[in-house]
């Protein structure tokens, strides 16, 4: 009997330590965006500077080109970032996130041959009016159409993960649970002890999995959109004569709404924290 009590505080044991830091470590998206666009529009501006026009053209030439061969590989690196990670993520074939994700590569394809041709065009013999005149394509190119779709692609892969931590977060619960009914019915402790901390972990858990299944609504929204109705919410108010008005409200972002979804998965797994403490007391282990 004393065995099968050891291996049923084991177990529990073993489903609620160090469970903590998968959620934060996940809870910041690392990103080779930061302050790149503003970096990028230093580069691409002209120089107007008294040293600029000191410059002879062939040098003025040679220095924008440079200028513009560092955004071609900070571009470049973005998306090849984001492949990368597209690729290391198992996604269902024929889901939603399979076509979103391939949606997302031929975006990609399509970006690497365009920059390619950019190459090409700046590693031939050019005025200075036409290293301008490029310089200024690449820069509506990113400020129009890139950093769009990158921002759009790193969202797809934040849902993705945060996705993937609310399923891993479900089921620690579901074990968790399993052990504390084993430990009941071993008469370790008292029947329901630790229901409501369960109870609130499991809202806590289902709230992010609603937080994340509405982020994944807006970027299905995004790259497979129907005639459905907008996702925007309609907000209700009261007037100052009591009279219903209906106001749009901007609905949160997906990286807002994720980000929140973790936000909630802390939580839930700091009443798992908190769980295990109080049965390691209970059950006298040190």
């Amino acid at each position: 009997m004393a065995n099968y009590k050891t291996k049923i505080i084991f177990a529990f044991i073993l489903f609620t330590t160090f469970i903590a830091p998968s959620v934060a470590s996940a809870s910041v998206l690392p990103t080779i965006r930061q302050n790149l666009d503003e970096s990028v529009n230093r580069l691409i501006e002209a120089r107007n500077s008294d040293d600029a026009n000191i410059l002879s053209e062939q040098n003025n030439v040679i220095h924008r080109k440079k200028v513009i061969s560092d955004v071609l590989a900070l571009s470049l690196q973005e998306i090849i970032s984001v492949r990368n990670r597209l690729n290391s993520i198992n996604i269902e074939k024929e889901s939603p996130s399979w076509t979103i994700r391939e949606i997302i590569l031929q975006w990609i394809s399509s970006e690497e041959k365009y920059f390619a041709e950019i190459r090409i065009r700046l590693d031939s013999t050019l005025s200075l009016d036409e290293v301008k005149a490029l310089a200024r394509e690449m820069q509506n190119h990113r400020n129009e159409n890139f950093n769009t779709n990158l921002t759009n692609a790193l969202d797809f892969i934040f849902i993705l993960r945060t996705l993937r931590l609310t399923d891993i977060a479900a089921n620690r619960w579901n074990k968790i649970n399993a052990n504390l009914q084993r430990i009941e019915r071993a008469g370790l402790i008292r029947t329901n002890t630790f229901a409501p901390q369960m109870s609130e972990a499991k809202e806590r858990i289902d709230e992010a999995q609603a937080l994340v299944n509405k982020s994944f609504d807006f970027i299905k929204n995004i790259y497979l959109p129907t005639q459905e109705e907008s996702l925007s919410p309609l907000v209700i108010e009261i007037g100052k004569n009591d009279a219903v008005i209906e106001t749009e409200q901007k609905p949160p972002s997906i990286r807002e709404l994720c980000e929140a979804a973790m936000d909630n998965l802390k939580l839930g797994y700091d009443e798992f924290v908190q769980i295990s403490t109080s049965v390691r007391r209970l059950l006298r282990i040190p």
